[in-house]
């Protein structure tokens, strides 16, 4: 893949623009030159771009991009990275360690992350100076400094605005880690705002780079893999469903591609989905919603991080997209997330205006967490 430069935008009044496509500016540009400057400063002490356990197509990319601005730049990510993710690095030719000695470098910039849980244990004491760089709403639980943006579909768009705050010319490396990133965390545009889709436009108009050729990297023989397909099938084995008005609230378990397991029982005819991947060390749960759910104002993220309060774990991510991490009983998570999900599209379809507390019921949290991590 070649990464000769395509060019450099036009500044509009709302953005960086290529032909039609926008980047839009910064929400905050002099926090952003903040962190752009101790990457810049921390470059004799090492940086390194950290990202979450199973690290996604938005988090490899975000690292990607960073990389392509600031070469001197070592990438890590928790525990494990994704096969799509490592896809996207192998046609990069770059590397990302897993599990890397952090205390070596000056700076650590955690990308893609919305609790310390997903990049850790937890306790971040012994850590170096560190920056969070992230797109995702919820952030009091981190004590750093941190930058983020809900209004970015994916993480990527960050890392691409401070590449052009930085003056750097788009490639075609950032152009198809870019549109890889947003395709990732769009849901396959299902979930894309027009934000997301100009930022597409920016990227294909300002470089060589076509739709198919992304697609080519981060699927290729995606749907030839055995593994994957295993794990689809035993998750419609597994499956447990209840029916809610005209709604289906299904869950179910795997050990491994929970993502996909999730896509494919939407794809079957659920309408939320919470799919667990139970393994010795740890707990992680993906859920996934149709939009006709989030229009009666479910949100993932904010469910999760509430499920995440009652069984001791944490929990976050997009309206439509989010995550669980932690320990506990799946089977009793599962069907915790499955009665709460009931109660709250059965109020909602009602009309009932609730705030997303209530609607998790008076469970006692500290109970929960004790009942909920209990294999009896």
């Amino acid at each position: 893949m070649s990464g000769t430069p395509a060019g450099r935008p036009v500044p509009r009044p709302d953005g960086w623009a290529f032909g039609r496509g926008i980047l839009p500016y910064p929400k905050d540009r002099a926090l952003l030159w903040n962190l752009v400057s101790e990457m810049i400063d921390g470059r004799e002490g090492g940086v390194m771009v950290y990202a979450h356990h199973n690290a996604d197509l938005d988090a490899v990319a975000t690292a990607l991009v960073l990389k392509r601005t600031f070469p001197w730049v070592k990438l890590g990510a928790f525990k494990s990275i994704s096969t799509p993710g490592r896809k996207l690095l192998t046609a990069m030719k770059e590397e990302m360690a897993v599990d890397p000695d952090l205390t070596i470098f000056k700076l650590v910039v955690i990308v893609d992350s919305s609790s310390a849980l997903q990049v850790s244990d937890g306790n971040l004491s012994s850590w170096p100076r560190h920056w969070v760089l992230d797109h995702h709403a919820e952030h009091e639980r981190w004590g750093t400094e941190h930058y983020n943006d809900p209004n970015m579909g994916a993480c990527v768009e960050i890392a691409l605005q401070i590449a052009m705050m930085t003056n750097l010319p788009l490639d075609r490396e950032m152009a198809v880690a870019g549109i890889a990133g947003i395709i990732a965390d769009t849901g396959k545009f299902r979930f894309a705002r027009a934000s997301d889709m100009s930022a597409c436009s920016f990227l294909l108009n300002g470089s060589d780079v076509r739709m198919e050729d992304v697609l080519d990297v981060i699927e290729g023989e995606e749907y030839f893999d055995v593994s994957k397909k295993i794990a689809q099938l035993k998750a419609m084995r597994r499956v447990q469903f209840q029916k809610v008005g005209d709604q289906i609230v299904a869950t179910s378990r795997v050990t491994s591609f929970e993502a996909a397991a999730a896509r494919a029982l939407l794809v079957a005819g659920a309408d939320v989905v919470f799919i667990a991947a139970d393994r010795p060390d740890e707990l992680r749960i993906s859920s996934r919603a149709k939009p006709h759910i989030l229009r009666l104002g479910v949100h993932l993220g904010n469910f999760m991080d509430e499920i995440g309060k009652l069984t001791g774990n944490e929990g976050g991510g997009h309206d439509g997209a989010a995550g669980l991490n932690g320990k506990g009983n799946a089977d009793k998570i599962l069907s915790l997330c499955m009665k709460k999900m009931a109660e709250e599209i059965e109020r909602r379809s009602r009309g009932v205006k609730v705030k997303h507390e209530e609607t998790l019921g008076p469970m006692d949290g500290k109970k929960a967490s004790d009942d909920l991590r209990s294999d009896g």
